[in-house]
C-alpha cells in the first residue's frame, strides 16, 4: 500500500511518499521557473501541510502530491506578482519627490460601495455551499478539489456550485450596464448638461 502507484493511507504514507518524491517535486518547481528557495519553501510548506492535514486514503498518491504543489505555486505566484505591482506602484508615484493621489473620487468610491453592496447582496441570496465555494475558490484562491473534500461532495459538484454563483454575478453585472450612469459613474446624465 506504500507503493507509488497504490492507494496509501493518509497516516503518514503520504508524507512518506512527499519525503521519497522530494527530488523529483523539486525539478518539477524548478522546470516551472521557480527559484530554488521557492521550491525548497514550497516543499517544505507541503510537508508542513501534509502533516497537518487529515485525509482519507489516496488513490493516486503520485498526482495527488503534484496537484497540491501545482496549486501552491500559482498562489506563490500570484501573491508575488501582486506584490511586485504594488510596490512599482509605490516607487512609481514616488517619482517626483511627491506621492500622486490615485484615490478615486467621492462620487466612484460611492458607485464602487453600491455596486459591492450589490454583488455582496446576491451572493447572500444563493444556497450557503455555492456562497462558500465561490468565496473559497474565487476569493482564497483554494482549489476546487480541496473544496470539494471539504464539503465532502464531488468535484463536479463543486463546478456547478461555482457556475450557479458565477451566473448570479454575470445578472448583477448586466443590470448595472442596464443603469444609466450607475456602472460609467456619470451619474445618469445623458451628456446634455
Amino acid at each position: 500500500m506504500t507503493s507509488l502507484g497504490q492507494e496509501v493511507p493518509a497516516d503518514g504514507g503520504l508524507r512518506q511518499i512527499c519525503l521519497a518524491m522530494r527530488g523529483e517535486l523539486r525539478r518539477f518547481l524548478l522546470a516551472r521557473r521557480m527559484s530554488e528557495a521557492d521550491a525548497e519553501d514550497l516543499l517544505q510548506d507541503l510537508y508542513i501541510r501534509l502533516e497537518a492535514s487529515v485525509s482519507g486514503p489516496i488513490r493516486s498518491p503520485r498526482a495527488y502530491l503534484y496537484q497540491i504543489l501545482n496549486n501552491m505555486a500559482h498562489t506563490r505566484r500570484r501573491t508575488e506578482t501582486r506584490r511586485l505591482v504594488r510596490e512599482a506602484e509605490w516607487h512609481g508615484a514616488d517619482d517626483g519627490g511627491e506621492q500622486a493621489d490615485t484615490s478615486p473620487s467621492a462620487e466612484a468610491a460611492l458607485v464602487a460601495r453600491d455596486q459591492l453592496m450589490r454583488v455582496e447582496s446576491r451572493l447572500a441570496e444563493l444556497p450557503e455551499r455555492t456562497a462558500y465555494a465561490f468565496r473559497q475558490f474565487r476569493i482564497e484562491g483554494r482549489s476546487q478539489k480541496s473544496i470539494a473534500e471539504e464539503l465532502d461532495i464531488s468535484l463536479s459538484a463543486v463546478e456547478k456550485h461555482l457556475q450557479r454563483a458565477y451566473r448570479a454575478l454575470l445578472e448583477v453585472r448586466t443590470q448595472l450596464e442596464r443603469m444609466p450612469g450607475e456602472a460609467d459613474g456619470t451619474g445618469g446624465t445623458d451628456g446634455s448638461s
